[in-house]
Parts: structure tokens; C-alpha cells; sequence
């Protein structure tokens, strides 16, 4: 969203569109009514003469028009800090703003260096897990190739076996 002051120009530069528009209708569709009752009634044979209610209802629409901008104008006027507020005050308020953007910058900051160290741990998470993956391939190939060879062991054999104590009963155990 532009700032007010933008707005205003904006609003501004549509209003001078309006008022051209306005007058360049009026000008091509008017119909030539004399001054007075002595004067004859003028007649141009290149003129696009609108006809009286059409052209009313037109400059109605386009005077409409013209007033809707002119409130937005006002409206966009009467936003504006400075109307009612002191110098000093409106110092304040930019201190105040510029304290606050600080304060902000410094949570992102933060925020980015939390980041930054969390991307590292995760990457380290990460390699570890994928070196595990790849000592585990490593070493299951390396049983498989041994195991065809007849140089190793089944690799039940290798399960370390632990016995339950002597003292549980059948109830204890889970399966």
C-alpha cells in the first residue's frame, strides 16, 4: 500500500484527468443555446450535439464524479499528521517509530543467526545420519560378500544372546 502523500498525488492527477474529461464532453456535445433572446441560435454542421436529457444526465454522472474524488481528496487531507499535531510531537513520534525498527532489526538478527545455527545442527544431524546409512550399507555388503566367500559367520551367530535372571517367573515376562 503507497503511503498518503502518494495517494493524495494520485488523487490529485485522477481529479485534473476528471476535470479535463469533463470539459472536453461538455465542449464536443454541447448544444449551441444563444446568449439572449435577441441572439439566433448558432448551428455547426460538424458538431456532435448530444441530445438535452442525455447530456444532462452525462454532466450529472461526470459532476458526481468529481465530487466522490474531491471527498477522497479531503478525507486523504484531514489523515495527514501536522494538521493538529506540534513538531516536536511529530519528532517524537519518528524517534519512537525509529526505536521500534531498531528493537525490530534486532529480533531478525537474532532470529537469523537462530536460524543459521539450526541449519548447521540439522546438516550435522543430517550427515551423520547419512554416513550411518552409508557405514551400515558398507558393512552389509562386506557380510554379504564375506558370506559368499564361506569367510564368515552366519550372522545370527554374531547376536549377542542375554538370558533372562533365574529369579523371574512366567508372569513377568512380556512378550
Amino acid at each position: 500500500m503507497t503511503d498518503r502523500l502518494t495517494q493524495l498525488q494520485i488523487c490529485l492527477d485522477q481529479m485534473m484527468e476528471q476535470f479535463c474529461a469533463t470539459l472536453n464532453y461538455i465542449d464536443k456535445n454541447h448544444d449551441f443555446e444563444p446568449a439572449n433572446e435577441f441572439e439566433p441560435k448558432m448551428t455547426d454542421k460538424h458538431a456532435t450535439v448530444a441530445p438535452a436529457e442525455e447530456f444532462n444526465n452525462t454532466i450529472d454522472e461526470l459532476s458526481t464524479d468529481i465530487i466522490l474524488k474531491t471527498r477522497q481528496i479531503i478525507k486523504l487531507i484531514d489523515s495527514l499528521p501536522g494538521v493538529d499535531v506540534s513538531a516536536n510531537e511529530q519528532l517524537h513520534k519518528i524517534g519512537s517509530l525509529q526505536n521500534s525498527l531498531v528493537e525490530v532489526e534486532k529480533k531478525k538478527i537474532e532470529a537469523i543467526k537462530k536460524k543459521e545455527t539450526l541449519l548447521s545442527e540439522v546438516d550435522g544431524l543430517i550427515t551423520m545420519f547419512v554416513s550411518g546409512i552409508a557405514e551400515s550399507r558398507q558393512s552389509n555388503n562386506h557380510s554379504h560378500h564375506n558370506q559368499i566367500e564361506g569367510q564368515s559367520k552366519p550372522i545370527h551367530e554374531d547376536v549377542v544372546k542375554t538370558e533372562l535372571p533365574q529369579e523371574t517367573n512366567e508372569s513377568s515376562v512380556v512378550d
